[in-house]
């Protein structure tokens, strides 16, 4: 790690004693640099925004005026989040949210550090494979980025996307598949932003409603695929499509 590039830190924290510890275990690594500290997710979304160069961010969850969930879906770029919070009920969303790793408070300083190498992890991989899997075409299609090569793919063939360990797979109407490198919830952003048609039904998928055959109790059917809905997905997929 001698000759590694400061990587910029920042603390979101409604606590002042949960930020100082915070603070102190940054210090006490040579390769982190404390680059602010916020009480609040609108506070940190707007160093954010201000700062292009914050490469983790420290994410507590239960915070006054933007809870830290609510952040970490409105973030649009892909830095790593460790969330730190007192509460184990919110592990499921935060994985959700992409999240590299849930601190527990109270935490100790060799936790901090193994969740700081996960995040050091993800940054190296991005490097090698920069953000750039999807690029906007024009309105109505998007550029996917897979093996190597960009595949212009009109949204409205998109069927479904599903999430893999280290990698996203993209169902098109052609039969065909692509495997992006793009983490699943920047995908998910990408294209709820573009296209009011997609549906996420599951934490592992996302789905257009262009191309839904039916719809069972637990499953939807997309094509000949049957994709299965998430039990808190549920009552707001049916409120959506209008079954409720």
């Amino acid at each position: 790690m001698e000759n590694i590039q400061k990587i910029k830190c920042l603390i979101v924290d409604d606590e002042p004693i949960a930020r100082k510890i915070i603070k102190n275990y940054i210090d006490q690594i040579s390769f982190l640099e404390n680059a602010g500290e916020c009480k609040n997710g609108l506070e940190a979304l707007d160093v954010i925004t201000k700062d292009k160069e914050i490469q983790i961010v420290f994410l507590d969850i239960n915070m006054p005026n933007l809870n830290g969930l609510s952040m970490a879906k409105i973030m649009k770029n892909n830095i790593p989040i460790i969330f730190t919070t007192a509460y184990s009920e919110y592990a499921v969303e935060s994985y959700d949210v992409n999240a590299i790793d849930y601190l527990l408070k109270p935490f100790s300083f060799e936790r901090f550090t193994t969740a700081v190498f996960k995040a050091i992890e993800k940054i190296e991989k991005a490097k090698d494979f920069p953000n750039t899997a999807i690029l906007e075409l024009e309105e109505n299609k998007i550029y996917i980025k897979s093996e190597g090569m960009n595949f212009p793919v009109l949204l409205t063939d998109i069927l479904y996307c599903e999430a893999m360990k280290n990698y996203t797979k993209v169902f098109i109407s052609n039969g065909k598949s692509l495997k992006t490198l793009i983490p699943f919830s920047k995908i998910e952003q990408d294209l709820i932003y573009k296209g009011n048609h997609f549906l996420r039904i599951h934490r592992s998928f996302l789905i257009s409603k262009l191309h839904i055959s039916s719809i069972k109790s637990n499953h939807i059917n997309i094509g000949n695929f049957e994709i299965p809905i998430g039990p808190q997905y549920k009552e707001s997929i049916l409120k959506t499509i209008g079954l409720k």
